[in-house]
């Protein structure tokens, strides 16, 4: 838990630099109402889709370890219990091989993407391998947090309270 926590707050951290950015750029491009000259910022989109593949991919496996992400349920609670706990398991099963299979897709390429310094070709040559490590990092983390859900299905040792917050949106 305290992984998805550290990667949950450095997601917050993409998210506060991508929104500065964003808004530095779009000020910067419409400086000429002022009168002053008005131009983009070098590398703001590129920095920016970074800021993107991390925020979410750093978060994504918190969301599922607090039940954060949506979930329809009007079916599966009118099933007795142990059908439940199927569904809960298939479930579990169904998103764990999801994100390890964009796991197992996306680390070679993170990992020759890091060794050869990746960057995208522009204005500015911006480093494009931090984002592919971290989508990496990040779904294979979120297999990680899918198997313990599915054990927690089993085991009450790896069984995570269930909270019903405003942060999670259950139809």
């Amino acid at each position: 838990m305290r992984v998805n926590l550290a990667c949950a707050f450095l997601s917050g951290v993409a998210l506060l630099m991508m929104m500065a950015v964003g808004a530095a750029d779009i000020i910067g491009t419409n400086l000429n109402w002022l009168g002053l000259p008005s131009r983009p910022i070098p590398g703001s989109f590129e920095f920016i889709g970074t800021m993107m593949v991390m925020n979410v991919f750093l978060a994504v496996s918190l969301g599922q370890a607090r039940r954060g992400h949506i979930q329809v349920e009007l079916v599966v609670q009118m099933l007795p219990p142990p059908l439940q706990r199927a569904a809960a398991a298939l479930h579990h099963t169904l998103s764990c091989g999801f994100f390890a299979m964009i796991a197992w897709a996306s680390w070679p390429g993170a990992l020759h993407s890091v060794r050869v310094g990746e960057f995208s070709a522009g204005l500015v040559n911006y480093p494009i391998w931090p984002a592919r490590a971290v989508l990496a990092f990040g779904a294979s983390l979120m297999a990680v947090q899918c198997l313990l859900d599915l054990a927690g299905v089993f085991s009450k040792r790896f069984r995570v309270a269930r909270e019903r917050s405003s942060d999670a949106a259950t139809v």
